[in-house]
């Protein structure tokens, strides 16, 4: 599933393309891929910012709102020539403008969704601060630790706390600070919180910094994959050997995912 870096690098990529253009129209071929629930009609409607929270991307129309949560395979395109696709039957959503321009929305598993309405609040009551925004704190983010018994990788998965993070970046930031994916979250000590929100937001800017990780699916709005894949320490690397002391990396289910650790670099909290 795309995450903070990702649908960031996407984001940047529309923001240049699209900002001005009016949508002429929207082709949906798969009926639950779109959900209307704006008063207003997007017709004739002027993109005027393209945002981000978290792992949804929000295009600001001129009296309402488009939001796009990419989920498992979800794909945003943007394409200047209007190039026929009619080969590629995983296109769910065709975005056209009034320049004949336009985004398309490919996804083949069918989980994706776009949202036209009228407050963001309405789509995203539940999501919490922005892993990369100033209310993420330090102040805030050990308050939240502080009376959470689950375990530090669950605490992190959880949206309604820090908002963009999803397995692989938790995984990187987890053995980047030094702290065991299993650790009770309120239980890890001030010096390694500190430590472990810096390195989530340099794990995340180095991400950015390589446009993403494309593990399977993941294309940015030209249609180019990430790179940050080629410099995971943890993610994805089971039984090969930690890039710090050697011991192999070990992965285990946990939070209901597959979770990647070093046994000996990563400190237990109990």
């Amino acid at each position: 599933m795309p995450e903070l870096p990702e649908v960031e690098t996407v984001a940047r990529e529309l923001r240049s393309y699209i900002i001005d253009k009016r949508i002429a129209n929207i082709e949906v071929f798969w009926p639950k891929t779109f959900i209307e629930q704006s008063r207003n009609d997007w017709r004739g409607q002027r993109i005027t910012g393209v945002r981000r929270k978290g792992k949804y991307l929000l295009l600001d129309l001129g009296q309402s709102i488009l939001i796009v949560h990419l989920r498992m395979t979800g794909q945003l395109y943007f394409d200047s020539k209007n190039t026929p696709d009619e080969t590629d039957r995983h296109i769910r959503l065709i975005i056209h403008f009034t320049d004949h321009s336009r985004i398309l929305f490919r996804d083949m598993r069918k989980f994706g969704r776009i949202w036209h309405t009228d407050h963001s609040d309405e789509v995203l009551k539940k999501v919490g601060p922005d892993a990369l925004s100033e209310e993420m704190d330090y102040d805030y983010f050990s308050q939240q630790l502080r009376t959470r018994n689950t375990n530090i990788k669950s605490f992190l998965l959880s949206q309604q706390f820090i908002a963009g993070l999803g397995n692989i970046y938790t995984d990187e930031s987890l053995f980047r600070a030094g702290i065991h994916p299993t650790s009770v979250a309120k239980a890890i000590d001030k010096k390694a919180v500190r430590k472990l929100l810096d390195e989530i937001r340099c794990v995340l800017a180095d991400a950015l910094n390589n446009m993403g990780s494309t593990i399977s699916d993941y294309r940015d709005a030209e249609g180019n994959k990430g790179s940050f894949q080629n410099y995971f320490a943890v993610y994805s690397r089971q039984n090969l050997p930690c890039t710090k002391c050697g011991t192999s990396i070990v992965k285990q289910k946990l939070a209901g995912r597959g979770t990647h650790f070093c046994p000996r670099c990563q400190k237990i909290y109990k």
